[in-house]
């Protein structure tokens, strides 16, 4: 993309960029759009719920920010594509994919069924490589670079225990391992693909497991710095991979996890 000028405080500035937000309107994609829209960005919300990615796009548009809202399927290739398309196409560009699409569906190991492993699966991971193809296609073709960021976890790292997280830490974990080799091979085009793995960030997702003050504080005792991530601390690690402040590094996950892997 370009590393800007106009001093320091220009690096994290993404004027005029079409940012792509997929699962644009959940706790930690909200905080992102947000963040990309204040610094510049047109910014496209996506997601399953068409509605929501309608009205979180409207609210950017009143804080005088260019918006749009799209719904699509993360495990469907097809409409995976046709979204990517879209966004493409209404602003003429796209510059910035951040993947904030994930989900979990806990069962012991011992009682994991086929079917919900492969939904696991299908969103996390295989709907992350669709989206960044997708994504990679209009950058490659426009010629000027681009930026991916994928949501992933520190459970990419280290396992959970006492909870059914197998099909969730293995998404996580080949998320990370598929950036790499995107980052790899589309280093030729300028495009930059890293990973943001936060641990337990307070969103609507995990509320009833923090309503486990047992489990919290479980969790509080592993991470040295006594908390779990708030979503605005998500967005802005985003924003330092999404802009040009970010300019020489591609393939890297950062892990904001409160020391966590430091010391486990």
């Amino acid at each position: 993309m370009g590393n800007q000028t106009g001093g320091p405080g220009r690096l994290f500035r993404v004027d005029g960029k079409v940012a792509l937000v997929t699962g644009g309107y959940g706790g930690i994609g909200a905080a992102v759009s947000e963040g990309l829209a204040a610094m510049g960005a047109k910014v496209a919300i996506a997601g399953r719920n068409r509605q929501k990615a309608e009205e979180a796009a409207a609210a950017l548009q009143e804080q005088g920010s260019e918006a749009y809202g799209a719904s699509f399927d993360a495990a469907s290739v097809a409409e995976t594509r046709a979204m990517v398309d879209a966004v493409a196409g209404h602003f003429g560009a796209l510059d910035i994919l951040v993947n904030c699409v994930g989900l979990n569906r806990e069962q012991k190991a011992e009682d994991y069924d086929e079917a919900t492993f492969d939904h696991v699966v299908d969103v996390n991971l295989k709907g992350a490589m669709f989206q960044a193809q997708a994504a990679a296609r209009h950058m490659i073709r426009q010629g000027t670079g681009g930026k991916q960021v994928h949501i992933g976890s520190v459970r990419s790292r280290v396992a959970l225990r006492g909870r059914g997280y197998s099909a969730y830490c293995a998404t996580k974990g080949g998320l990370s391992m598929l950036c790499q080799q995107l980052a790899a091979e589309w280093a030729p085009h300028k495009i930059h693909v890293n990973v943001v793995a936060p641990t337990f960030v307070r969103t609507g997702m995990i509320a009833y497991m923090l309503s486990d003050e047992a489990f919290v504080n479980q969790i509080l005792a592993r991470i040295p710095l006594g908390r779990i991530a708030e979503p605005e601390e998500v967005m802005s690690a985003v924003l330092f991979f999404a802009s040009a402040a970010s300019d020489f590094v591609t393939g890297q996950t950062l892990y904001m996890d409160g020391g966590v892997t430091a010391t486990q």
